[in-house]
């Protein structure tokens, strides 16, 4: 499947680009590739690749065309997943997912995981917070205010534009991501085979994603596989304040209070969810700071002020 970068705006050389900027590039979108596509199979992006899945995301420059008023454009070649990846994978862990992955490239991956982050419209299921770092890197790639580049598809995946600025608005959804909160969760657990240290839970309400970073804790709970277990843990969330995952502290076998726990932890709280679509609009309701406050000792330039 062939996809287009086209690199447009430079004041200076235009419709060149330097080597060491074009190993930026490459590195930049491959690791946006990479955990895109660990966050749709596994529920992490922040995992290490197998050989298979390192092959699967390969990404090969098959033409760049220089032009000092078009700009720099790179014809992009990448593979479907319905012939890099081994379905088997996939059923293992998440088996949903394989009718809608195997349509994907790794450059589709790319390409939704920008606009996932910059259109409000477009879901924020498919983001956390180590994708979006790795998106807010590929500003590095800009060398001027104002170039723009454009990710686009032939056939299936809508394009899109991206300008310096738009990194502003990725940086403030990673800032703006529920802060962790402990949590116990009673589920069977399971071990997740194709990466180390990472496991699921699964709940009444569905599965849940977890890691556990103290190897001789992950080794007890081997023991476990299979078995119902009530973990204790730092929940982290995604930007729409779903769960992401649960970095996994402690662990037990379950009494029968713990069924109080047989549930995916609620992410925010109904006022919490609405303070962050307010940030997330960035429309705060302006008579807000003053409601409670007046009528005051304010004038009403002061007043006005405050509604500005």
């Amino acid at each position: 499947m062939n996809y287009d970068i086209k690199i447009t705006g430079e004041i200076k050389d235009n419709g060149q680009i330097e080597f060491d900027r074009l190993g930026l590039l490459a590195k930049s979108t491959k690791e946006i590739a990479q955990k895109a596509l660990m966050l749709k199979v596994f529920g992490f992006s922040d995992i290490e690749l197998s050989a298979q899945f390192k092959r699967a995301s390969e990404i090969r420059l098959e033409k760049l065309v220089s032009d000092e008023v078009k700009g720099t454009t790179m014809l992009i070649d990448c593979n479907y997943f319905a012939d890099s990846v081994k379905s088997f994978q996939l059923d293992a862990f998440r088996p949903e997912l394989w009718g809608d992955l195997q349509q994907l490239t790794p450059m589709a991956l790319v390409i939704k995981s920008f606009r996932s982050a910059l259109i409000d419209s477009e879901d924020k299921d498919n983001l956390d917070k180590s994708l979006l770092q790795s998106l807010i890197k590929f500003k590095k790639n800009f060398t001027g205010k104002n170039q723009v580049f454009h990710l686009s598809n032939r056939q299936t995946v809508p394009e899109i534009e991206l300008k310096i600025d738009d990194f502003k608005k990725i940086e403030l959804l990673e800032e703006n991501i529920p802060e962790p909160g402990k949590v116990s969760v009673l589920g069977t657990f399971d071990e997740l085979k194709y990466s180390k240290q990472k496991v699921v839970l699964i709940t009444h309400d569905g599965t849940i994603n977890a890691t556990v970073g103290d190897e001789a804790l992950f080794l007890q709970m081997l023991e476990y596989v299979g078995k119902e277990l009530t973990i204790t843990g730092m929940a982290h969330y995604k930007p729409n304040g779903k769960l992401s995952f649960i970095e996994i502290s402690n662990f037990s076998e379950p009494g029968k209070a713990d069924k109080y726990f047989a549930k995916i932890p609620q992410a925010l709280s109904v006022q919490q969810q609405i303070d962050y679509q307010l940030k997330e609009r960035k429309s705060l309701n302006p008579f807000a700071s003053i409601i409670g406050k007046w009528p005051g000792e304010e004038s009403w330039e002061e007043i006005i002020h405050e509604l500005d």
